[in-house]
């Protein structure tokens, strides 16, 4: 199986938060996983906002899922276009566009996302956890 990693689940393993529960953890060592700068743009988001407390930037975290053996996963215009067929979903407040570009790419390149989140697998894409 091929992975791709969800933003929060990319943080939790690097910085070895106790979210990440010990199978999850397992998981993404025993297997091929991907991340994307979609997640970079999140976190440099999020860090501008003030809604993550570490300081580490974008560069030490891409140099740090590299030497976890992570692979990088570029964005394409197939990704973008993927998302013109996934739907909004109903009852359930879920637009955000990091989520959304991530299932997109999923969906493309054939691969399980490992996340926690409960809104992503109301779509039509593989998750894991």
């Amino acid at each position: 199986m091929r992975y791709l990693l969800d933003t929060h689940t990319i943080l939790w393993y690097l910085f070895g938060d106790q979210r990440l529960s010990k199978n999850t953890k397992e998981l993404i060592e025993a297997n091929s996983c991907y991340y994307s700068y979609v997640s970079f743009w999140e976190i440099s988001i999020k860090q501008s906002k003030k809604k993550l407390e570490f300081t580490h930037t974008i560069y030490e975290i891409d140099e740090m899922c590299r030497r976890a053996g992570f692979r990088k996963l570029p964005v394409s215009l197939d990704d973008f276009n993927q998302i013109r067929h996934l739907p909004f979903q109903e009852n359930v407040k879920h637009n955000d566009p990091f989520d959304r570009l991530l299932i997109s790419q999923a969906i493309e390149n054939n691969l399980v996302i490992i996340t926690h989140d409960d809104k992503i697998p109301l779509y039509d894409v593989e998750t894991a956890w």
